[in-house]
């Protein structure tokens, strides 16, 4: 766990400390903004960036950088630093500058709750997947680096793709990218099963929190490839599709359009499900989340939930907070929740 949180130049903060306790920290402000930026600060030292901005748009108006630093309980600290003027980041640790490995090796992992997640299943397929690479990410070293080659490797073919349909490049050439498809694509399904995996095994639990209204739910992961080969999936059907991958010069079967679902009594939860049924579910496999972080990787998890209890009744959020408890837990809300002698609340 850390305790403290100092940021320099960073966003609306010019200069400003906040202290944190081992439960939950509630920052309570009206405005979702400056809220928002401290749960920011403190993803991207556990080297996430949940609203994905550019880290040079970070600096406050007419500073030249922006330094965030965390202590830990044992007094280490972690800080990052950003020149606007040298487009350059380093990562210190006591100081001292180190490597993005060694940074994340020492620190605990965390997990991020925000509104857009209760929309996870009724919009598009992108944040299913991202939800489950994003899970991957944290728990494996190398699965960035395998997803990121891949998407480099399918740019690659679909723009190999565009040239032979334009004549300036011929069909016998796609071998080499095809090739290199097939073998990362292993990689990526290798990962992926041991994720759907765990959900399989586990969803059941969610019977009894839907207090047993449904007699039967499932995990169901949507693919076009044959799990149990994906070499020969994945070769069948691109020489079978290669034609029409020439015409529209994209490649139509890949890890990235897969999806999940998950089946109440064999019906689709996107299709017929209520509201209720779907936060249950949703709530839950972010709660699964940390759970196979957790065991496959035996760090500790700290947790950050952005305005997430807007979203939530009281019987969800008393679920969240049963399943948190032992954990630390930065909440950023309009009001206090808390009531428990160990919160801490932060007034903006």
């Amino acid at each position: 766990m850390f305790t403290s949180l100092k940021l320099k130049n960073f966003r609306n903060f010019e200069d400003k400390e906040f202290f944190f306790v081992k439960n939950r920290n509630f920052i309570i402000w009206n405005n979702w903004v400056w809220k928002t930026n401290i749960l920011e600060a403190i993803s991207l030292i556990y080297q996430k960036n949940f609203l994905n901005q550019e880290i040079s748009s970070l600096v406050k108006n007419d500073s030249k950088f922006w330094f965030i630093e965390i202590t830990k309980i044992d007094w280490k600290k972690f800080a990052i630093s950003f020149d606007k003027e040298k487009n350059t980041k380093k990562l210190l640790v006591n100081w001292k500058a180190t490597t993005k490995k060694k940074f994340i090796e020492l620190l605990e992992k965390i997990i991020i709750f925000q509104p857009m997640d209760m929309n996870m299943m009724y919009l598009s397929p992108s944040l299913r997947r991202d939800f489950l690479d994003d899970i991957l990410w944290s728990t494996f070293e190398w699965y960035e680096k395998i997803n990121k080659d891949y998407k480099n490797i399918v740019k690659n073919r679909n723009k190999l793709l565009k040239n032979i349909r334009d004549w300036k490049a011929t069909k016998n050439e796609l071998m080499f990218w095809d090739n290199n498809l097939v073998q990362k694509s292993i990689q990526i399904y290798t990962y992926r099963k041991k994720i759907n995996l765990f959900f399989e095994g586990n969803i059941w639990v969610m019977r009894e929190l839907l207090n047993f209204k449904v007699n039967d739910i499932n995990y169901k992961y949507i693919t076009k490839v044959d799990l149990d080969d994906v070499e020969n999936s994945i070769k069948k059907y691109l020489s079978k599709n290669i034609d029409r991958d020439i015409i529209i010069w994209n490649t139509h079967i890949w890890p990235h359009i897969d999806d999940f679902d998950v089946l109440l009594d064999w019906y689709s939860l996107t299709n017929f499900a209520s509201r209720w049924e779907t936060k249950s579910v949703i709530l839950w496999l972010k709660i699964l989340e940390t759970k196979f972080i957790e065991i496959n990787t035996w760090k500790e998890i700290i947790f950050l939930i952005d305005d997430l209890f807007s979203e939530l009744d009281e019987i969800h959020e008393k679920l969240l907070i049963n399943e948190l408890w032992n954990k630390q837990i930065v909440i950023t809300t309009i009001k206090a929740n808390g009531n428990n002698k160990n919160d801490d609340i932060i007034y903006l």
